[in-house]
């Protein structure tokens, strides 16, 4: 995780790959924005406390499952 300026709050981040050179650099999972600095490994309670849901996917129709696409988590849809 790393704190986002743009989003505005600390994110998951990914590797991405750079389109000119291959070299792997780290970006926001929800608005793609480079992240360079201050990352920090989290454990799977730090995880769910920051808002992210850790293990297996939650049975369809209990809450707190994102069955619907809504969009309101924030989380990028591709």
């Amino acid at each position: 995780m790393a704190d986002c300026v743009p989003c505005g709050k600390s994110v998951l981040t990914y590797v991405a790959l750079d389109d000119s050179n291959g070299a792997e650099h780290r970006v926001c999972v929800h608005c793609d924005t480079p992240i360079a600095e201050n990352l920090k490994w989290v454990s799977p309670g730090e995880l769910e406390q920051a808002g992210y849901y850790f293990g297996p996917p939650p049975v369809e129709g209990e809450k707190g499952g994102c069955s619907t696409g809504c969009g309101s988590c924030s989380v990028k849809k591709n």
